[in-house]
């Protein structure tokens, strides 16, 4: 048998001063020439809170048409298929948004109403809702989604919309069933008026629409002030 022989490797570094700053610029631009793109290294603790976290901020910029659970997968760094660890589908992810809006909604409608009664309450919540609608339409579309998901989201989801309406039409002195019936026209309006704004349909006529809105929500003061038998 043929003895095996010893291979020797003897590796001349560079010694002077001259040859070392050389060597260490390679290395240096190397090292540099190296990317890390937002998508290749995925992000750490990812959690159900954070992604719907996510969700809400991609929907308001970009819109929920172009919302998809590839595009939100995208922007937390992560694959698609990482997602459903934190949510079932994309039906239970709106249904989460949708929540965070209803809150967002809710508590900005409750804070213009507080301490306040009669007209000047429901004028506070008008305007409360116009506002949300205009600066978080997207949100909002998402809202408007909750009559097609299952029961137990849109009783959740309506109870939430309702309490702080309620809360206003009881000031008027109407029974509950007239608190019921009010609620939904009063709701009925602040929700086609925000519509057709945003839509661009009341760009026709040379009128203020604030001073449109504000016609409504007197029309709807001034019934409310008949059937509840409520002094000025």
């Amino acid at each position: 048998m043929q003895a095996s022989r010893k291979v020797s490797l003897k590796l001349n570094f560079p010694t002077n001063r001259r040859h070392l700053d050389k060597l260490n610029l390679l290395v240096y631009n190397f090292t540099n020439d190296i990317s890390f793109g937002d998508g290749d290294m995925p992000r750490q603790g990812l959690g159900k809170e954070r992604v719907v976290q996510a969700a809400v901020a991609l929907i308001e910029e970009k819109g929920i048409s172009q919302f998809s659970m590839g595009k939100l997968a995208k922007r937390l760094n992560v694959k698609t298929a990482s997602l459903y660890n934190h949510v079932k589908n994309l039906d239970m992810l709106l249904e989460a948004v949708g929540f965070v809006a209803i809150t967002q909604l809710t508590e900005a409608e409750e804070r213009a109403v507080k301490g306040k009664t009669g007209d000047e309450a429901l004028f506070a919540l008008a305007e409360a809702f116009r506002a949300f609608a205009r600066e978080h339409y997207q949100l909002y579309r998402v809202i408007m989604g909750f009559p097609k998901w299952n029961n137990r989201m849109l009783e959740q989801g309506a109870g939430k919309i309702v309490r702080p309406v309620m809360q206003v039409l009881a000031g008027y002195g109407l029974s509950e069933v007239q608190q019921f019936h009010w609620q939904r026209v009063l709701r009925g309006m602040m929700v086609g008026f925000a519509f057709h704004e945003h839509a661009g349909g009341f760009s026709h006529f040379p009128v203020d629409k604030d001073e449109s809105y504000c016609i409504a929500i007197q029309s709807i003061a001034d019934s409310l002030h008949r059937i509840g038998g409520m002094t000025e």
